[in-house]
């Protein structure tokens, strides 16, 4: 068991054997060395404009992604969850709602639809379906953030805040996706537009 409080929201890790990194023994260990395997994937995607054949945004894609964001730290990386959660699709439907986020991100694309918004939505739907174990929060900010990357649209700078600590702005942050949830996206489209990074 990993020492230390969790914060509300954070998803509980009850099952540990699936860490590479047996030295970890506290949560504050834990989350540095994830940050370290994440800014390995930010350096990849965000650093320089990705490429359409870089980040494909099919299935296979958004699955690798989430094995080099975490992929250092848990053997499970990129796997689906089998287990049922209180948030998040029921387990065999998690392969059919990624399918249909992938198809819904293929219409928008050709749609009217501004990118900032095509983002927001990406965001929300992947932390709704929360396919894996642990970490689809940071990994649909970063699916956002890579998307608008793509197309040349400034990125979403999140504070710290939101990742590990409680704060006024992870309860906000929380309080836009259960709204978005509700089918009221403006919340979470209002908190992008706050945090997206100036030039």
């Amino acid at each position: 068991m990993l020492l230390g409080p969790l914060i509300p929201g954070q998803t509980p890790l009850h099952d540990l054997s699936g860490l590479r990194i047996k030295k970890i023994r506290t949560l504050a260990q834990l989350n540095a060395a994830e940050a370290e395997n994440i800014l390995k994937a930010t350096m990849k995607y965000l650093v320089s404009k990705p490429t359409q054949k870089m980040a494909r945004f099919d299935v296979a894609w958004m699955k690798k992604l989430h094995v080099e964001m975490f992929g250092d730290i848990w053997s499970w990386a990129g796997e689906l969850r089998k287990n049922k959660t209180n948030i998040g699709s029921v387990p065999h439907q998690i392969e059919i709602d990624f399918h249909n986020l992938a198809a819904d991100l293929g219409a928008w694309k050709n749609s009217s639809m501004p990118i900032l918004e095509q983002a927001v939505r990406l965001h929300h739907a992947a932390v709704r379906i929360h396919p894996f174990l642990n970490g689809n929060g940071r990994w649909s900010r970063m699916l956002a953030n890579v998307w608008l990357a793509l197309y040349d649209s400034p990125l979403i700078e999140w504070p710290e805040t939101i990742i590990g600590t409680a704060s006024t702005i992870r309860e906000e942050y929380l309080d836009a996706v259960r709204e978005a949830d509700r089918g009221h996206i403006s919340k979470l489209l209002d908190l992008h537009i706050q945090f997206v990074r100036l030039p």
